[in-house]
């Protein structure tokens, strides 16, 4: 159910994202052209999870539908390890063993998965792989919420892989992409190639942060999230040197000041992220809008499992 996999070998997963005082769902139809979004709601959260689930069910007509939900980023510790030298299929249980001492949760029941990095050294390194792991205390709750409200908890997702999905519509052939988002609380910057995350970074400030700030504020707030992703993408051209990047995808908070501070900044250019080139967003005309992309831009992400062949 914790899976790092891009795509399911079924289609119309409706994605389901629980933040502090809002629900958001989306569901894409999938055909010949852009994926469709043809499922979007937006709504207060109500007193409890439980209670946010079984209006969604319904009220929404979603009882009984295949859903996948996304973890904040305080529910789970994500990590890039060597890969265990052991057959895929026992990875998981050597992962447990390997990051007992890094992570501060019980290993013997944390629910683990994990995804390989691309090879940049030519076999010269160990392989890495990023590796999740969530508390079966977080995981045991969510599930039997689900479970009470008659929804069909199929997938449980990061905010890594949700923003994975969408890069990957952004990437140009045989080079990387580097994409940088705010939600409220943090920023998340990470590096696509062929479809596939192999670097990342989270920033500690968030949309919140600038919100209301004065405008000396704002200037501190920018150059410690350039010092980051300076930082960032220094060590990926050092470890994958055989990946070259073609541009920096960003969807900033309004009013941030961060694009005066990019132009001079990075090697690479950087383009405002523009979700109606790539999905068709046209049902949800709100969706139009670029700080509302920003603000669903995960759960879009995790919407964008689909159906294999």
């Amino acid at each position: 159910m914790f899976s790092f996999a891009r795509r399911m070998q079924k289609g119309g997963l409706v994605a389901v994202g629980l933040q502090p005082g809002r629900v958001q769902c989306a569901r894409f139809a999938h055909g010949n052209g852009m994926p469709c979004l043809d499922l979007w709601l937006d709504e207060p959260a109500q007193a409890s999870r439980l209670l946010s689930l079984q209006q969604l069910a319904k009220q929404h007509g979603l009882k009984a539908m295949r859903c996948s939900s996304l973890l904040a980023p305080s529910d789970y510790r994500l990590l890039q390890t060597e890969a265990p030298a052991v057959p895929d299929e026992e990875a998981r249980e050597a992962l447990r063993w390997q990051l007992r001492d890094q992570v501060d949760l019980p290993v013997e029941s944390a629910v683990i998965d994990f995804l390989p990095l691309p090879d940049a050294s030519n076999g010269s390194r160990p392989r890495q792989v990023f590796a999740a792991l969530a508390a079966d205390t977080v995981i045991g709750p969510m599930v039997q919420d689900f479970q009470q409200a008659a929804l069909a908890l199929q997938v449980i997702d990061l905010p890594e892989m949700a923003q994975r999905n969408i890069a990957a519509l952004f990437e140009a052939e045989n080079r990387g992409l580097a994409f940088l988002a705010f939600g409220e609380s943090s920023a998340l910057l990470t590096f696509n190639f062929q479809g596939e995350l192999f670097a990342l970074r989270r920033i500690e400030i968030g949309a919140a942060q600038f919100a209301g700030a004065t405008a000396e504020r704002r200037e501190q707030l920018a150059e410690r999230v350039v010092l980051e992703m300076q930082r960032s993408m220094d060590t990926v051209d050092r470890q994958f040197s055989g990946i070259s990047l073609s541009r920096l995808m960003v969807a900033l908070p309004p009013e941030s000041g961060l694009e005066a501070h990019f132009a001079n900044a990075f090697y690479l250019p950087f383009e405002p992220v523009d979700l109606t080139g790539v999905l068709d967003l046209s049902a949800c005309p709100a969706l139009l809008d670029p700080d509302s992309q920003r603000q669903a831009l995960w759960v879009l992400g995790a919407a964008l499992r689909r159906e294999e062949g």
